[in-house]
């Protein structure tokens, strides 16, 4: 317990968490301070392109066949992580079924923002992990999505439309997720990673790996002022939302390290896994939800992911995965 809360407190004083922080206090504290959107969305951009380099070159080095277990794992929870979200929200909290499923397809998709603090994390630990799980994000995108419209189809009741139309329904929205900013640059950038491999990495690596925990630390930044401005939406959600915020990311968490370790991978892989199960979706979810579930609250689901579990999981939550990773490899290894 003492080793874990010291992991906690080196996570709450890291650059990344208190820059986070310092978003959310500039929003409480109602100062005016905004990002540019040109460099927003540099930021953005630079941050997708990095991941997806690094775990493009890092595939080319390890071999699509050593790392076939993990990203069949990875696609496992894509798909089953939505699906039981789903029936919790409509059974147990009686949401509307608009509703539970737009924020099924949030939690069954991944948040890059906490996977980013992950790797952060573990480098200011030393803690080793294999490369190729940066190629991970984009890869768990894509199932979580198409299990949010087979829901969204329930819920929109499209079984009383003819087949044509539910086919260019889920066409529609499953090019809008597949060629959504953050999919393209992920997996585009994964290409050039594999296809130049570790030599070509050489040649950029001043600039996508030394300048990316600054980059980084100013994302961040940006974040807690978004997280904060959706606190008030959290009125909205009410009690059960806010309870499911906090503990459906822990309970994800479970079923990621036990995939990781099934997989083969390291503590820090396992973390990795775990980090990405646990997270939630604000930036390809919400652009496909407006497609598939134009009815579903945007506050509801906006509400939960940004306002509960982004902020918990980059707190909190990334310690206590590394814990469990640790835990469970000693357990079942």
């Amino acid at each position: 317990m003492a080793y874990m809360l010291d992991l906690a407190i080196a996570n709450l004083t890291s650059p990344v968490v208190l820059f986070f922080g310092l978003g959310l206090l500039i929003t409480l504290v109602r100062a005016k301070v905004e990002f540019p959107s040109a460099i927003s969305d540099f930021i953005s951009i630079y941050l997708l392109v990095a991941i997806g380099l690094k775990g493009g070159a890092a595939i080319a080095s390890a071999g699509l066949s050593s790392v076939f277990i993990t990203i069949a794992g990875a696609v496992f929870l894509g798909f089953i992580i939505p699906v039981y979200s789903f029936y919790i929200l409509w059974r147990i909290g009686k949401l509307k079924s608009d509703d539970a499923a737009a924020i099924a397809g949030h939690y069954g998709s991944i948040s890059v923002v906490t996977f980013m603090a992950a790797t952060a994390f573990l480098n200011n630990f030393e803690i080793n992990y294999e490369g190729y799980l940066n190629g991970l994000p984009a890869v768990m995108e894509i199932p979580a999505i198409i299990v949010a419209l087979v829901l969204a189809s329930r819920a929109k009741n499209l079984k009383q439309d003819s087949s044509a139309k539910q086919e260019m329904f889920f066409v529609q929205v499953i090019k809008k997720v597949v060629f959504s900013k953050s999919v393209v640059l992920l997996l585009g950038a994964m290409g050039v990673g594999y296809i130049s491999g570790p030599k070509g990495m050489e040649s950029v690596e001043f600039f996508f790996k030394d300048l990316f925990m600054g980059v980084l630390s100013l994302f961040m930044l940006e974040m807690g002022i978004v997280a904060a401005g959706k606190l008030s939406d959290l009125k909205k959600a009410g009690a059960f939302l806010v309870i499911f915020g906090i503990l459906m990311p822990p309970f994800n968490a479970v079923i990621g390290t036990l995939v990781g370790v099934y997989a083969g991978l390291s503590v820090g892989g396992i973390t990795l896994l775990a980090v990405l199960a646990a997270s939630s979706s604000y930036i390809v979810a919400p652009a496909a939800m407006r497609v598939s579930l134009p009815k579903a609250n945007p506050a509801l689901y906006l509400g939960a992911s940004l306002g509960v579990t982004l902020p918990f999981n980059l707190i909190f939550g990334i310690p206590l995965y590394y814990f469990m990773a640790d835990y469970f490899l000693v357990m079942f290894r």
